[in-house]
């Protein structure tokens, strides 16, 4: 899946660069790249709250059965 990404990512980059230098303007790859950017930010903050939901679970399921039972 990387190397399809890599692939993608070289192929847009060739693609959209030509002869002429605008360093004014952004350029269509910036753009796409600054949106990728984005999302996988986005992607590691759900993943950090998976996280410490997990963990907060299962210290939970510690402390439950560490509480001694009636017989």
């Amino acid at each position: 899946m990387k190397t399809l990404l890599v692939l993608a990512m070289s192929l847009l980059a060739f693609g959209c660069s030509s002869g002429e230098s605008n360093s004014g303007d952004e350029t269509i790859g910036k753009e796409i790249a600054d949106d990728y950017n984005e999302a996988m930010d986005k992607a590691q903050d759900v993943e950090r709250q998976l996280q410490e939901q997990k963990d907060k679970m299962e210290e939970a399921l510690r402390e439950a059965e560490e509480v001694p039972q009636d017989p």
